[in-house]
This record gives C-alpha cells, sequence and structure tokens, in this order.
C-alpha cells in the first residue's frame, strides 16, 4: 500500500508540476482519475485494516478450539470407562434393548422368504404371520403351531437325509 500511496502521490506531483488543471478538458479528466485513484488507494487502505482484524480474530477462534480440543482429548483419556462411542453403560443397554431382532421362515406355497420379528413370540397373544406375497399363514406364535412345525422339519430333515442315502 505504501507503494501505491507513492506513486499517487508522485502522479499528482507530475500533473501539478506540468501546469494540468481545470482550465482544458484534459486536465478535468486527469484531475478527475487522479481523485478516483486516491479514494481506490483509501478503500483499499480499509479493507487492508478489516482483513488483518479478521485475520486477527480468526487465529483467536482457531486458538480457542485448538484449546478445546485438546481439553476434551485430555478428558476422554483421564475416564478409562468412557466409550468411544460417548455413552455411558446404560444406554448401551437401551440400544441392545432397541434393536430388532428377526428370523425368517420360508412359505411353503410359493417360498418366499418372511421376515418375522422375535417379539411376537413373548405376546401372549395368538398372533399369525402371513405371506406377503401369496396371502399364506406361514407363522402363529402358539405353542401347537410351534409344535407341530417342529414335527415337519424333523419329518423335512429325515426326507433329505433318505434323499441323500439314495444317490
Amino acid at each position: 500500500m505504501e507503494d501505491l500511496r507513492s506513486r499517487l502521490g508522485y502522479l499528482r506531483g507530475l500533473a501539478d508540476g506540468l501546469g494540468v488543471g481545470d482550465a482544458t478538458s484534459e486536465g478535468k479528466i486527469i484531475r478527475q482519475i487522479i481523485t478516483v485513484l486516491d479514494d481506490m488507494a483509501d478503500t483499499l487502505d480499509e479493507l487492508k485494516e478489516d482483513y488483518e482484524e479478521l485475520f486477527s480474530y480468526v487465529e483467536a477462534i482457531d486458538e480457542d478450539l485448538t484449546e478445546l480440543e485438546d481439553d476434551l482429548q485430555e478428558d476422554a483419556e483421564d475416564d478409562p470407562d468412557e466409550d468411544d462411542d460417548d455413552y455411558d453403560d446404560d444406554d448401551e443397554e437401551m440400544d441392545h434393548d432397541d434393536e430388532e431382532i428377526s428370523f425368517t421362515v420360508e412359505c411353503p406355497e410359493c417360498r418366499h422368504e418372511v421376515v418375522v420379528d422375535e417379539d411376537i413370540l413373548e405376546d401372549e397373544e395368538s398372533l399369525e404371520v402371513l405371506c406377503p406375497k401369496c396371502g399364506r399363514v406361514v407363522f402363529i406364535n402358539d405353542e401347537e403351531w410351534e409344535d407341530e412345525h417342529d414335527d415337519d422339519l424333523e419329518d423335512e430333515d429325515e426326507d433329505e437325509d433318505d434323499q441323500k442315502r439314495k444317490k
């Protein structure tokens, strides 16, 4: 900026030394150009000051943030019981309780695999799970149905074993 100000001073001195004045049209233009250049230099000076102020402010924020990060890292290192996921054991138990556990059942009619949530096993009411493709009942949460299908599964396993032996 110092260089710009000195060059602008030299230009103004040159115009005065050459007698450039407001008497001629060219003189008026040159004087206005010098005035505009002077205004531009003032604006650039203000922008430079604003930039330096903002730069120092950002540096201060960066230092504060670095300090805060260091403090948080020290706190995490000081507490060996704390997990990396930032939750305590109670929260972890809740997360496991919230997880949906499921199993699949193959529809005997269309062979589509139907996902069944295990929470219906705990339900005391009898619930039926239908195949979304064909509408056939693929699962009922009562003991009779389970016993019946357990026997069916054993029979199917025996049939498969028999077929393997024949081959």
